[in-house]
């Protein structure tokens, strides 16, 4: 058999036991939320001072010049906020703030409205706000205008930050050690405002967060970061946000600490609202380098925008080494050229940069920007993929994967770098003709890789250890690795003796050797004019020209 039956939701009574976990009891969070309460109330000024009370020892005294307190029960009833249905409803007021007091002795002094110029006093224990202990409370004749409350403070708090902070962009004048407190305009420096629906709605070029400042939504005086829509653009400034709310009924916060916004369907349309002003702002502008998305984005939010500007980064190749690589301004593209559609592997960038440079042709090869693809524009351009490398004379020729070593015993007559050229849905051979290839499988270390050098090609051995060094160097970060300076030193040295060993014979190396190990050990200990020689006879070193003559036997 089924029974119907309802059900009411209510607050158990031991929940006003955990009132002091609303909030976490900072300072920052308690002035924020007085200064709130204050300007609700109809203040028109604030005062904050610290100092130490005859009674109460140091305390924290905020006082307003507002109407004072009607029923001093309301501040303690959690939940009931005591304000018109006005100021509830632009401000998402809920009664939460004085309980940011919990866990602190408190005396309140108010004006009591009914004009017969008295005052409630009240002093409230920490463990009155949980309601384990009575609130003492008199009526009495006094001047008191407006309200005043007192709290303790903690060792080491300090009234002047957390006052300043929080009245920075209040709107009413706030007092702190008898000096008034510099406000501004939340959004100065905004290049756009607009306001909808009472918030007004700042965009700011350059990144989100500059300095410390580490909000993004004024919410009457409290600041908070919130997530909101920005705009990001390949060669042009970030576009973000910030809001100031002066009276809006639907933007709601997260209680009981009011530092995030109910994310409901309002929040939703907000931040179309958001993005719908910087695209108007992006319009506005002679250029801009949206991404393909966003521009589609403009257009389903109403806003019509041109094409972003033909514009690319020269093609660049990645060194092994990453902290080497170079970022070339964007430049207006060709109308003949090229996407270089790599791997991102430095040794076959270098070797395409190397065949690019010596290129009679002119080739104008552009690094990709995938946030493009879809504009007409960029989708025309040809894209090349290296997939190989071929070598041969005028009859035959051989050919290798990327990342293969082969073994060539002569320099040959030519080499090619082969691959694939791809535009729009066709794809066909391509090559480009090179006097240099560096064969090294990806992540190669130097004695993995093979250079081989066409017959007429004209490089030193200089120019071969600058190649490796910028296709094969990456320094090990492991903490037991050596310095930079001595990693660098110990791959060139290999770099050369490789480069040697290629272009002349391995006594060429040898000797090489001999000389650098001079260079380095025994040249500081020569006289500008001295001429000294060495000859070595079995396990015997002999030398002459020094001040002193001396023989000794090799380690």
């Amino acid at each position: 058999m089924e029974e119907q039956f309802t059900l009411t939701a209510s607050v158990a009574p031991d929940a006003m036991s955990k009132v002091t976990r609303l909030f976490n009891a900072s300072l920052d969070d308690i002035v924020t939320e007085l200064l709130q309460n204050a300007r609700r109330s109809g203040a028109t000024k604030v005062w904050f001072q610290q100092y130490e009370h005859s009674e109460l020892g140091e305390v924290i005294a905020v006082s307003d010049n507002g109407p004072g307190l009607e029923d001093p029960a309301s501040l303690f009833q959690l939940g009931r906020s005591g304000w018109d249905a006005d100021t509830c409803s632009a401000e998402d007021a809920a009664g939460m703030g004085f309980f940011s007091l919990a866990g602190r002795r408190t005396r309140i002094i108010a004006e009591n409205p009914k004009g017969d110029g008295s005052n409630w006093v009240l002093d409230v224990s920490p463990k009155a706000f949980s309601g384990e202990e009575p609130i003492e409370g008199i009526e009495e004749l006094d001047e008191q205008t407006g309200t005043t409350i007192l709290f303790a403070a903690k060792p080491g708090e300090n009234i002047v930050p957390a006052a300043n902070a929080a009245a920075k962009y209040c709107s009413i004048p706030v007092y702190v050690q008898c000096e008034e407190v510099e406000r501004k305009d939340y959004l100065n420096g905004a290049v756009h405002i607009e306001t909808w629906k009472g918030i007004r709605i700042g965009v700011f070029p350059g990144t989100s967060f500059r300095g410390h400042v580490h909000h993004n939504t004024n919410f009457h005086g409290l600041t908070l970061n919130i997530p909101l829509p920005s705009l990001s653009q390949s060669y042009h400034d970030q576009l973000h946000i910030r809001l100031d709310v002066e009276a809006c009924r639907d933007l709601k916060l997260v209680l009981p600490a009011r530092k995030e916004v109910v994310q409901d369907a309002f929040y939703d349309t907000l931040r179309d609202e958001i993005e719908r002003t910087l695209f108007k702002v992006v319009a506005k502008a002679a250029t801009h380098s949206l991404s393909f998305k966003d521009h589609q984005r403009a257009a389903a939010l109403g806003i019509k925008l041109s094409s972003a500007v033909k514009q690319l980064r020269p093609f660049s190749p990645s060194h092994a080494d990453r902290d080497s690589n170079d970022w070339p301004a964007p430049i207006e593209v060709k109308n003949e050229c090229f996407l270089f559609s790599g791997a991102d592997e430095a040794v076959e960038e270098q070797n395409f940069a190397w065949a690019v440079s010596k290129d009679a042709s002119d080739l104008a090869v552009y690094e990709p920007n995938s946030a493009f693809a879809g504009y007409d524009w960029y989708d025309a351009i040809a894209k090349i993929e290296v997939t190989g490398y071929r070598w041969g004379d005028g009859e035959t020729s051989s050919e290798c994967d990327i990342e293969d070593v082969p073994v060539i015993k002569d320099r040959p007559d030519r080499l090619w770098i082969i691959g694939t050229c791809h535009q729009g849905e066709s794809a066909t051979p391509w090559s480009l003709s090179t006097d240099f290839i560096l064969f090294a499988p990806a992540d190669a270390h130097i004695d993995e890789a093979a250079p081989c050098l066409t017959k007429s090609a004209k490089l030193t051995v200089d120019d071969l250890v600058d190649f490796m060094e910028r296709a094969l160097f990456s320094p090990s970060t492991d903490c037991d690795a050596d310095s930079y300076d001595r990693q660098r030193q110990w791959f060139t040295d290999e770099a050369e003796d490789t480069a040697i060993a290629y272009l002349q014979t391995p006594s060429d190396v040898h000797r090489n050797q001999v000389e650098r190990v001079i260079r380095r050990e025994l040249y500081w200990i020569l006289r500008p004019t001295s001429e000294i020689s060495i000859s070595i006879r079995g396990s015997s070193v002999d030398i002459d020209g020094l001040d002193t003559a001396f023989q000794t036997k090799a380690a």
